[in-house]
């Protein structure tokens, strides 16, 4: 995993892409602490940028950005290809031949071989730009499940591109502050894409590429990925057999790396599962790493040591206390590359396995969202008998003090956001109105342009829609947002099996009855993965999300206490969470619009 940035223009000096370049790549140093490099085309309009964290092929052969022996193709590449092997042997048999051991350079072979057509065929987690000096053309790719972001700028004749926002903030090019960030971070905790704190400034899109004509001003032209068939072998096992091969396939490719691995490791189903089954392959060499607390009711440390006694490689566990939050707080803020409420747990434990010597990890991102562990997904099953009657929502609203019923009304709208609003909202409609003076209106006109995904929606109301929702809303833009930004904070890259694509294909096109069935329990199919080696007691303990003990910490917080004096007209809601009446996520989101300004934004 690294960094990559580019800007193409034709109206600057070669010096002026340069310094702008550079000032891109040093705000994202971060994610690439170990090697530098620069790119710039010979008619001099196209600059790129390379920030590397080396995980594959530690030496200077991973060099970035690469080219060809020929020098016509380039790339700049963030990321994993976990099939790049497979693709390598196919080249070579066709008379490819390779220098370096890294996934990069079958990139350029690839396309040297496939066009583009050689972008549809990688699996993994990457976003990286090629450019055919040739064509004069410069493509902007991104994985199917959007686990790596790429952002692009585009204004007038320049288009720009970073893996962080941030990147663009360091240049001279004209940015503008988006007036709707604020209503979505206090609408659904998190931007939804293509949403950014700037309206030059969209994330592109998962599963396709953008190709842009350098120097010149034809449009860019977006295309998506073709889907892949569902492979003959799932058709043939049976369904716990199909998850348990596909998954397994998953831990063993994504295990690779010529530096340090390990698993995040909270003593729950997904992480558990994880650790448990990558021990058979890394042995000792495999590490896990845990937070704990002070606080037991938060500690999951009992579960954590029950199954690192399980695992033959060395266990790091530290204890966060209310000092170290304090301490870190304003600095991970600070570190946000977009406004979301989520985000501190997993600095915390990649600061965690950094101090481990650790350069990769395995994260249970996704296992929720694809197999059901969500209170969303028997939510879902109400949605539409409360449809049905949502006109009288408004009524209910005046007398009822529940958040979900007073979020009845969004049912009212169409687009599919404010369904999820409905599942997961933040604010309700009554408090974003009396507190920070959004109105209906205005929150409708907003989240009209979010980008519906492309992937059909299901029909029915039920776990299958439930997942839908998980996935393309909660999952892709705060959790893998969150596991990007902040692991890479530290130099690490946080790897997340259950989103193969392979498994989530299979997955997700498995009726509701047998991934959802009534009798069995939540994420079935993973309790009783690999021959169930799961202990009873982890797969059947009370969920407990990964969180931190907020609702205590959060009170005495010198960033909480000044939020408090300098917003009076909030004092209900600074009230009601020193009653802990709220949850602590919504003053997380308050603390979150002070640092990004989102106050200022909506008093404008």
């Amino acid at each position: 995993m690294c960094r990559i940035a580019g800007i193409a223009n034709s109206s600057f000096s070669e010096e002026g892409l340069i310094a702008q370049l550079k000032a891109m790549n040093s705000a994202q140093c971060h994610g690439g602490p170990d090697d530098e490099g620069f790119y710039t085309s010979p008619e001099k309009h196209l600059i790129l940028g390379h920030r590397r964290l080396s995980i594959l092929d530690l030496s200077q052969s991973g060099h970035q950005p690469m080219l060809s022996d020929d020098q016509k193709i380039v790339v700049a590449f963030n990321g994993e290809i976990y099939n790049f092997r497979s693709i390598k042997t196919l080249l070579q048999k066709t008379g490819y031949q390779f220098k370096s051991h890294t996934d990069t350079e079958v990139i350029i072979e690839a396309y040297q071989a496939w066009g583009t057509q050689a972008f549809s065929e990688f699996k993994g987690m990457f976003a990286f730009a090629l450019y055919d000096v040739k064509q004069k053309q410069l493509h902007l790719v991104r994985d199917r499940q959007g686990i790596k972001p790429l952002y692009i700028y585009q204004k007038n004749d320049v288009t720009a591109f970073a893996s962080e926002v941030k990147a663009f903030e360091a240049t001279k090019l004209s940015l503008s502050v988006n007036p709707d960030w604020p209503v979505a971070l206090l609408s659904m905790g998190h931007l939804p894409e293509p949403f950014t704190t700037f309206n030059e400034v969209k994330m592109l899109p998962k599963g396709g590429y953008e190709t842009f004509s350098v120097g010149s001003d034809n449009p860019s032209q977006y295309h998506a990925f073709e889907k892949r068939a569902i492979d003959s072998e799932s058709e043939a096992a049976g369904v716990q057999e199909r998850i348990d091969q596909l998954l397994d396939q998953a831990i063993q490719s994504q295990l690779v790396a010529d530096a340090p691995i390990g698993v995040f490791l909270s003593g729950g189903i997904d992480s558990s599962l994880l650790a448990l089954q990558a021990a058979k392959y890394k042995e000792q060499q495999l590490a896990t790493v845990s937070l704990n607390f002070e606080e037991k009711q938060f500690s999951e440390i009992n579960f954590q040591q029950q199954i690192s006694k399980m695992l033959p490689g060395a266990h790091h566990s530290k204890t966060i206390n209310e000092k170290l939050f304090e301490e870190f707080l304003d600095g991970i803020l600070e570190n946000m590359d977009q406004p979301g409420v989520d985000g501190i747990n997993t600095w915390f434990v990649s600061q965690a396995a950094q101090e481990a010597g650790l350069k990769a990890v395995l994260s249970g991102v996704g296992a929720d969202e694809i197999f059901g562990g969500y209170p969303s997904f028997k939510r879902m099953r109400h949605i539409s008998m409360l449809r049905s009657f949502s006109a009288l929502a408004p009524y209910v609203n005046k007398v009822v003090k529940q958040d979900a019923l007073k979020r009845w009304t969004y049912l009212n709208e169409k687009h599919p956001s404010f369904e999820y609003l409905f599942l997961r909202g933040f604010f309700n409609p009554e408090q974003l109105k009396a507190l920070f003076g959004i109105h209906s209106k205005a929150q409708v006109q907003a989240f009209e342009k979010i980008t519906t995904p492309q992937e059909v929606l299901p029909k029915r109301f039920d776990g299958k829609r439930a997942a839908w929702f998980e996935q393309h809303y909660f999952m892709q833009n705060q959790l893998l947002k969150d596991s990007d930004t902040m692991g890479m904070q530290h130099g690490l890259e946080i790897r997340v099996p259950f989103l193969d694509e392979d498994l989530v294909a299979y997955a997700n096109q498995l009726p509701n009855s047998t991934l959802f069935p009534k009798n069995q329990p939540a994420k079935h199919l993973l309790i009783n993965a690999f021959n169930g080696i799961l202990p009873d007691t982890v797969w059947n303990r009370p969920k407990m999300g990964f969180t931190f003990p907020f609702q205590i910490w959060l009170k005495k917080h010198p960033s909480y206490l000044f939020l408090k004096h300098n917003h009076p007209q909030l004092e209900s809601l600074f009230q009601q969470f020193e009653k802990d009446q709220l949850h602590w996520s919504k003053i997380m989101s308050l603390m979150v619009m002070q640092r990004f300004g989102g106050f200022d934004i909506l008093s404008n």
